[in-house]
C-alpha cells in the first residue's frame, strides 16, 4: 500500500480544493483494463471495465456497471467508495450525478477524444500526463513476433483490401486508422504481444493518392514483406504526422486527445465503413472459426470429464487452460471466467478463490475462449451442475435462460436492440424473485473478443449484417427471495447469420441436460436441443 500512497500523493498534488482527477483503467491502444493501470493499482479492482475519481483529500470513488456490482465489493480496498451504475448508464452520466457542473476535472492526456468531448460539456477539464504512461505498465511480451496469417484463411491480401477501401473513400486523400481490429484486418498481421489479444500496438497511415501506406509499430519486422506497405517505428509517428500539412481523415471515436492534437488538419469520418467491412467475415474465415470453436468445445469436453470434489476455482482454471493449450490454442482470448456456487452470481468473476472448492451438488460457470493459428478469438459460456439432484430453482432459471438463448438464435431479427429485447422480455419476470439480466445480449467477435459491430444491447442502434460474427449470451444472476439461494446462469454461443439471416452457431457444445426442465419447453425447443446434442455427439 505504501507505493499506492505515494502514487495517490503524486496525483493529489496536481489538485486544488474541490478539483477532481479521472483515473482511467483502459489503455488507449488495447482499450482494455489491465493489471498495473492507475485504477488497478490505487483501488485493487481487476474487472475489465471501470473508472475512478480521485479527490484532493485522497478519497477515491470507483464507478462500475452492473457486471461488477458483486466483484467490486470483494476486491477494492476498504477506504474506496463504490458507485454502482444502473443497467445502460454511462460513466459520464454517473459522474454528472455525483459531482457539480463546472467542477474542474483533470483527465489523462491519452484519454479518447470522444470521451474528452463528452466530459467537457459538463466539467471544466484540465489535461495531465500520467506519472507512468499506461503503455509502460502493459504486460507486453517483448519476444512476441509479428506474423502473417496463412493465405488459405485470409485469402484477400493487403493490396486487394486497399483497392477496395480506396474505392469506398474516393473523396479522401489521406487517412489514419487507430482501431487495432481494423489494422489486423487490413494487414492480415497478428502478434501475441499482449495477454488476451492477437492485435499489436500500431497506427496505420494511408495515402490513397500516392499509394504510400505506413504501419507504425514497436518493432520493424525483418522477415515480413507486404506489397505497398512500409514499416516505421511507433515512436516516430509524432514527428511524421506533424509534417503533414494536408487534411487527414480520422474516426473521431478511435483517436486519443494527444494524437488529435498532433494533426494539423483533420477531416472527420462521418461513417466508419472500415469497421463494418472488417466485421464481415469471408467464407474462409468462417470455416476457420468453425474449426477453432470445435477445438474450444473439445477443451471444455475434456475439462468437464476431470471435474471432481475438492478442486478449487484456481485448480479448475488451470485444468481448463491446460486443455485449451492441448487443442492448439496460442493463449486464452480473455481471462477465463470460472466460478462456483454463489460466485456464479458475479457476472464477470475473475478473482479465483483457492478456498472455494467444488462439492457435490455445486453449480459451476465457465466463460472461456482461445486464439488459434489465425488469431481469431473464440468465446463460449456454459453453466454446469456437479451432482445428480439440482434444486428446482436452478432448473427454472437455467431453462429460462436457455429459452431466451433459443428464441434469439432462431429469430431472423436484424435489429440488435430488438434482438436484445427478445431475451429481456423472457427474463424480466424473474426480477420479482431477485434475478436480473444485468448486461447486453452480445458483442461482435473477431481478432479481439469484443470486436464491434455489432453490439447487441438495449442501447444499440446496430443492424446485424450477414456474415458478421457475434455472441448471444443471455443470463440471470441474483439471490432468490423465495429460496435464499445466490447464483447465476449464463449460456453463450458465437454465431453468424447467412444471406437469409438464418443463424449458425460456431460452437456445438451441448447444454446441461440435468438442469433442463423439459416441461417448460415447447416441442420446437425440445427438437432443437435434441438435434444440437446429437450433432455434438457426431463431432466427437
Amino acid at each position: 500500500m505504501s507505493n499506492s500512497k505515494n502514487q495517490i500523493k503524486f496525483y493529489t498534488d496536481l489538485l486544488k480544493d474541490d478539483e477532481i482527477l479521472l483515473l482511467k483503467s483502459k489503455d488507449s491502444y488495447f482499450k482494455s483494463h489491465y493489471i498495473g493501470s492507475m485504477l488497478n493499482t490505487l483501488t485493487n479492482f481487476s474487472g475489465t471495465e471501470g473508472e475512478a475519481i480521485l479527490e484532493k483529500n485522497g478519497k477515491i470513488t470507483i464507478f462500475v456497471d452492473t457486471r461488477y456490482h458483486i466483484l467490486v465489493e470483494k476486491q477494492v480496498f476498504k477506504d474506496i467508495s463504490i458507485y454502482k451504475m444502473g443497467l445502460g448508464e454511462s460513466f459520464i452520466n454517473a459522474f454528472e450525478k455525483k459531482y457539480k457542473k463546472n467542477t474542474i476535472m483533470h483527465v489523462p492526456s491519452d484519454i479518447l477524444l470522444n470521451e474528452y468531448k463528452a466530459l467537457d460539456k459538463y466539467f471544466d477539464l484540465r489535461k495531465y500526463t500520467p506519472k507512468e504512461k499506461h503503455v509502460k505498465n502493459l504486460e507486453l511480451d517483448e519476444k512476441a513476433k509479428l506474423f502473417l496469417v496463412d493465405n488459405n484463411i485470409e485469402k484477400n491480401d493487403f493490396d486487394f483490401k486497399m483497392h477496395k477501401l480506396k474505392k469506398i473513400n474516393q473523396n479522401i486523400e489521406k487517412m489514419l486508422v487507430f482501431n487495432l481490429d481494423e489494422i489486423s484486418y487490413l494487414t492480415n498481421l497478428r502478434s501475441y504481444q499482449m495477454k488476451y489479444s492477437s492485435n499489436f500496438r500500431s497506427i496505420l497511415y494511408l495515402d490513397f493518392q500516392t499509394d504510400n501506406y505506413i504501419l507504425f509499430l514497436d518493432k520493424i519486422p525483418k522477415d515480413i514483406k507486404i506489397k505497398n506497405l512500409n514499416f516505421m517505428k511507433l515512436k516516430d509517428f509524432s514527428g511524421f504526422i506533424q509534417s503533414i500539412n494536408t487534411p487527414i481523415a480520422v474516426n473521431i471515436n478511435e483517436i486519443t486527445l494527444e494524437n488529435f492534437l498532433l494533426i494539423k488538419k483533420i477531416k472527420e469520418l462521418k461513417q466508419n465503413n472500415l469497421s463494418i467491412i472488417s466485421s464481415i467475415k469471408p467464407k474462409s474465415v468462417i470455416e476457420h472459426l468453425f474449426e477453432a470453436s470445435k477445438k474450444t468445445d473439445l477443451a471444455i469436453y475434456n475439462f468437464k470429464k476431470q471435474l471432481k470434489e475438492g478442486l478449487s476455482e484456481q485448480d479448475l482454471v488451470n485444468i481448463f487452460e491446460n486443455e485449451l493449450t492441448k487443442q492448439g490454442a496460442k493463449m486464452p482470448s480473455f481471462k477465463t471466467i470460472l466460478s462456483i456456487d454463489e460466485n456464479t452470481a458475479s457476472i464477470h468473476y475473475s478473482s479465483y478463490d483457492k478456498n472455494k472448492i467444488l462439492k457435490k451438488e455445486s453449480l459451476l460457470l465457465l466463460d472461456c475462449g482461445g486464439y488459434y493459428e489465425a488469431g481469431y478469438a473464440t468465446d463460449i459460456t456454459r453453466t454446469f451442475y456437479f451432482g445428480s439432484n439440482p434444486k428446482p430453482i436452478y432448473k427454472i432459471i437455467y431453462t429460462n435462460v436457455l429459452k431466451a438463448f433459443l428464441a434469439c438464435y432462431m429469430s431472423n431479427e436484424t435489429n440488435a436492440k430488438k434482438l436484445d429485447l427478445i431475451a429481456r422480455n423472457i427474463l424480466k419476470p424473474f426480477e420479482k424473485d431477485g434475478f436480473y439480466f444485468g448486461h447486453g445480449l452480445g458483442h461482435g467477435i473477431g481478432t479481439s473478443v469484443h470486436q464491434n459491430p455489432p453490439r447487441l444491447s438495449m442501447n444499440s442502434s446496430d443492424i446485424i449484417k450477414p456474415f458478421q460474427t457475434h455472441s448471444i449470451e443471455p443470463g440471470l444472476y441474483g439471490k432468490s427471495i423465495k429460496e435464499n439461494t445466490e447464483f447465476g446462469v449464463r449460456i453463450e454461443n458465437c454465431v453468424y447469420s447467412d444471406i437469409d439471416y438464418k443463424k449458425h452457431s460456431l460452437s456445438k457444445f451441448p447444454f446441461e441436460e440435468i438442469l433442463i426442465d423439459y416441461s417448460l419447453l415447447s416441442d420446437d425447443e425440445k427438437c432443437i436441443i435434441q438435434n444440437w446434442h446429437e450433432n455434438f455427439t457426431k463431432e466427437i
